[in-house]
């Protein structure tokens, strides 16, 4: 009984809230940042955190195609993580992916 009279409660609160609070407009990340997003999470997901060179090779050329279609920065960072993923040189992703964030607000 306590349980469903706390989330009745609850509910009701929610619902109050959400007429009286102002309503501002949502925004959608763009297309290209979409599936370049859903790309490295289901990379990152089935690889289990530890992508190995053919997983990041394919990853890679995928976001390529992704990149090819966004415009300005939403284009350089997609491209610049495809190549962050693939060079040698590189040992931490952590720039390119707050580039990627950035610019996929």
């Amino acid at each position: 009984m306590f349980k469903l009279f706390s989330t009745a409660l609850l509910t009701a609160t929610a619902a109050a809230a959400l007429q009286a609070l102002p309503a501002a407009p949502a925004h959608a990340m763009s297309p290209g940042c979409a599936k370049a997003i859903e790309l490295i999470n289901i990379a990152v997901d089935t690889s289990g955190g530890t992508m190995d060179a053919a997983t990041s090779q394919a990853l890679s050329d995928r976001l390529l195609g992704v990149a090819e279609l966004a415009v300005g920065a939403e284009k350089d960072a997609i491209a610049g993580y495809a190549r962050a993923l693939v060079d040698d040189s590189v040992t931490d992703l952590t720039p390119a992916t707050d580039q990627l964030n950035r610019a996929c607000v």
